[in-house]
């Protein structure tokens, strides 16, 4: 019975030993041995063994098989989307909407199809007369600002060595990560996006390139030596992970030659109160030096910044978590002062809700979102907004002669509502004067995707605004619309 009880023993030792050993070498055509003994094997029983009895290793293979055919599919898009423009046709001439205070305007809309890996993120700019939209691959294209006027009009390819620079795969197939902003200015064209210091740590870099409609030569103008690790001990601690969405990204021009730029805290929230990090903050940046300077801290995730050079103020948008989306005005951006506008200690948003009560009140002990600023030594918003308008995008300057009403006027998107917020302001920017909203998404338009840009053309009067699918939305496609408002009263 004991010799039984060895032998079969011996017998299942042997049995699992070659089991693993036949798992491991399954799809593997450098072990000679293993490759001598499947030529001797039938296919019809090789597939069999694969199939229903080593079918771990089998899956592995498939699941090998697809990411490489994943791999090239994205590359050959790119390549193709790299060499061929925008084909933009229009979908709505002119159609009258009217905005909550009875204002109307003339709507009209073109649409460009875009292959999966475009999107969903996208940015545009105008300069000397031309047109430029950049999608969230780096993509450029361009055209004359007149084609707006045509029924449709094409966007042509301008290349750049972008992705050359770039190059790691996220930026590629994962739609959280990519272009952030877009500038131009004095001939030369500054993008923003999420750059790789090292493997899995991230950070918000500019690159810039002179204008040149042949081929754009990007180099690196500001990227900090500081990055966020996406495995770093604090989303251990905290029940969320690193977010390349909280990332910010926006520029804007300032006074004394310089750039205006936001960076996110990419979801480790202690940095925006770090005065040493960079991250969480809106900086000025010198283009001769590329030294910068803090303006402002505390800062979750700002989308939007203008800065009024009549006025020396800079306005910016705040995206928060669950409601308490803010925007902020810095009225003293001369002085040394750093403004502090209190993410993550104060904020009239709510965390985002986890199935754990436990990890919610660990979050909170470390960003408590306390309901006042003031009280605890920020700057309060200048307007804030509830969890059903949240989430404000870009924000620009519009003409007084857009509508008569004044100077100090703003558009304001608020993306997941897909609303236009257009706000008149006093002289001091402290106080709220006229405040009116469009909403894309009902029954004015029976639109349902969010602004993402806008630009105020003062050649005719209009504003320009950049539409893109929800971040959100299940389908595989995306695409860009691009809308023009006019004022009617």
């Amino acid at each position: 019975m004991k010799k039984k009880i060895i032998f079969i023993s011996i017998l299942f030792c042997t049995f699992l030993i070659l089991f693993i050993t036949i798992q491991k070498n399954i799809g593997n055509f450098d072990n000679k041995f293993f490759t001598k003994i499947k030529l001797i094997i039938p296919d019809n029983v090789k597939k069999v063994l694969k199939e229903k009895i080593f079918v771990y290793s089998y899956i592995n293979i498939l699941q090998n098989e697809i990411s490489k055919k994943d791999k090239n599919l994205i590359d050959l898009s790119y390549k193709f989307s790299s060499t061929h423009g925008m084909y933009f046709k229009k979908l709505i001439d002119k159609k009258i909407i009217t905005s909550k205070k009875e204002n109307k305007y003339h709507y009209t809309e073109f649409q460009a199809e875009l292959l999966p890996w475009q999107g969903p993120h996208g940015y545009f700019n105008l300069y000397n007369e031309n047109i430029f939209l950049i999608s969230k691959l780096g993509i450029i294209n361009f055209g004359n600002i007149k084609n707006l006027d045509n029924e449709n009009f094409y966007l042509n390819i301008l290349p750049s060595n972008l992705f050359e620079l770039v190059n790691y795969r996220k930026f590629l197939n994962h739609i959280h990560y990519g272009v952030k902003g877009l500038l131009i200015d004095n001939n030369q064209i500054y993008v923003s996006l999420i750059y790789q210091i090292k493997e899995g740590c991230y950070n918000t870099s500019i690159f810039v390139a002179k204008v040149n409609f042949e081929k754009l030569n990007f180099e690196k103008f500001f990227s900090p030596n500081s990055c966020v690790d996406e495995n770093d001990e604090y989303f251990k601690i905290v029940p969320e992970r690193f977010q390349p969405l909280q990332s910010g990204g926006e520029m804007t021009l300032s006074k004394d030659n310089k750039i205006i730029f936001s960076t996110g805290e990419f979801r480790k929230r202690d940095l925006a109160q770090n005065k040493q990090s960079v991250f969480g903050k809106i900086i000025e940046i010198d283009r001769i030096t590329k030294e910068y300077r803090i303006l402002s801290m505390g800062h979750r995730n700002p989308q939007g910044l203008y800065y009024n050079f009549n006025n020396n103020i800079l306005l910016s948008t705040e995206h928060s978590a669950q409601g308490g989306d803010e925007i902020n005005i810095n009225d003293s951006i001369d002085s040394k002062e750093i403004k502090n506008f209190g993410w993550p200690i104060s904020s009239y948003g709510e965390h985002y809700d986890f199935n754990s009560k436990d990890k919610l009140k660990k979050l909170y002990e470390i960003a408590p979102l306390n309901k006042s600023h003031k009280d605890f030594g920020f700057v309060e918003p200048l307007i804030y907004f509830d969890l059903n308008s949240r989430a404000p995008g870009v924000i620009d300057k519009i003409n007084q002669n857009f509508n008569n009403l004044g100077d100090n006027q703003y558009m304001v998107s608020l993306m997941r509502s897909r609303q236009l917020h257009h706000i008149t302001l006093n002289n001091d920017h402290d106080s709220i004067l006229k405040h009116d909203i469009l909403k894309f998404g009902g029954k004015e338009t029976d639109y349902k995707h969010r602004v993402r840009d806008i630009i105020y053309d003062d050649s005719k009067n209009r504003v320009l605004l950049l539409f893109e699918k929800d971040i959100q939305s299940k389908d595989e496609e995306y695409a860009y619309w691009i809308g023009i408002l006019e004022f009617l009263n």
